[in-house]
């Protein structure tokens, strides 16, 4: 192999990953394929069901509400069972839920019924998902191991709304859905090849309601409070693209470039933060994000969304790159340092990262909610996207906190 190459294959992407990360790595490939397919269209789909945005809102709402409470619970499962039995039933239980979501134009109920099978994804997914990378990372190429993770999840937010928009677009939801409760099945095979060895630990469930708030927490818990605009990005933002380009493939193709883009930025960032300062990195990234969101407000076509779009993306990947970083390195330095096996401090950072994100959304649920209630008339609709988009710019300050 040619030594320039090599030379770049050592800087840019890891060479020491352990089987563990590995087989997450290949599992998270495919588990976000699906969800490049069908989570841009999430928002979308309710809202030409008919529901109106504060509807949508109160779905957000008490889906991150009953996750708060839940969280602990999916901590002590990963805790006793693995972090691959959690991540398991995480990504089955995404097919139910897109279910529901399917047959709410049968049966209304299922409107709430999805609710319930969000939370338990979330609930079992996200605990194991955080406490495995964590555990299993190599921390002197850890900013790489996580840009590969987000290049990887990029190349399928690449070609994953492209597809999705074009089945939507021919086939309708319910075979975009079909399709990808399938990928979601698939995306286990990784971690089924191997048995994982952990060692069981108990997770007290007052543990998340007494630890976020102490003193020593507060930065970093107002730091990942930060990812209240994640609501803004995942659910206004898509609709906001459906009232301009008013096209499923025209918004795939859009989403689709603008993180092809992305991905090539995510790489460099990823050595930094193997290099440099991360809370630099973080900072700087933070900051430029604010800009994003600023410009947002005066899109009103296709080309300036595609390119704020991109820069956005490009800061929201140094943002989760450097965060993700300093956490997972944080709970490795903790775990180490009781010298103790069955020490929890992997789990105990990774939930309150967790929890200070879901706190985040929940609070950008009522921000957002009492706009949508205030600007309620389809004339008011302009407002309401501007206010939100000032929300979201307010809430990436945030990040820099930590």
């Amino acid at each position: 192999m040619n030594k320039k190459i090599k030379l770049f294959l050592r800087n840019f992407l890891p060479y020491r990953m352990s089987r563990q990360t590995k087989e997450l790595f290949v599992s998270n490939i495919i588990i976000n394929l699906a969800l490049a397919m069908v989570q841009l269209y999430e928002p979308i789909y309710l809202f030409k069901l008919g529901y109106q945005i504060y509807e949508i809102i109160i779905f957000y709402l008490l889906v991150y509400v009953l996750y708060f409470f839940a969280l602990p619970l999916g901590a002590k499962f990963a805790n006793k069972y693995g972090y691959e039995n959690g991540m398991f039933l995480g990504s089955v239980l995404y097919i139910p839920f897109y279910l529901s979501l399917f047959l709410i134009t049968k049966f209304s109920f299922m409107f709430f019924l999805a609710i319930v099978f969000y939370v338990l994804q979330k609930m079992f997914y996200w605990p194991a998902y955080h406490g495995n990378f964590s555990h299993n990372s190599v921390g002197k190429e850890e900013g790489r191991e996580i840009s590969s993770a987000s290049i990887s999840s990029s190349l399928m937010f690449i070609f994953g709304p492209i597809i999705g928009g074009v089945l939507i677009q021919y086939f309708g939801f319910a075979v975009l859905f079909i399709i990808a409760s399938i990928l979601f099945l698939v995306s286990n095979i990784p971690m089924l090849l191997t048995r994982e060895t952990f060692t069981k630990r108990d997770f007290r469930y007052s543990f998340i309601f007494k630890d976020i708030f102490k003193k020593s927490n507060l930065k970093a818990l107002f730091s990942t409070i930060g990812y209240a605009e994640e609501l803004v990005l995942f659910v206004v933002w898509p609709i906001f693209m459906i009232f301009i380009i008013d096209s499923y493939e025209k918004i795939g193709f859009l989403s689709g470039t603008s993180s092809f883009i992305m991905l090539l930025s995510t790489l460099y960032i990823g050595r930094l933060c193997d290099k440099r300062d991360k809370k630099v990195i973080l900072r700087l990234s933070s900051f430029f994000y604010v800009f994003t969101w600023v410009a947002k407000i005066f899109v009103r076509s296709i080309f300036p969304i595609f390119v704020f779009d991109t820069f956005s993306k490009t800061a929201k990947s140094g943002i989760d790159v450097s965060m993700r970083s300093i956490v997972y390195e944080d709970a490795r330095t903790d775990y180490r340092e009781q010298k103790d096996e069955n020490d929890n401090s992997i789990m105990e950072r990774c939930i309150n990262y967790e929890s200070g994100l879901v706190l985040g959304k929940i609070f950008a649920c009522f921000a957002v909610l009492g706009l949508s209630l205030v600007f309620l008339l389809p004339s008011q609709l302009n407002q309401f996207f501007m206010y939100s988009f000032i929300f979201s710019a307010i809430m990436s300050f945030f990040y820099a906190l930590l």
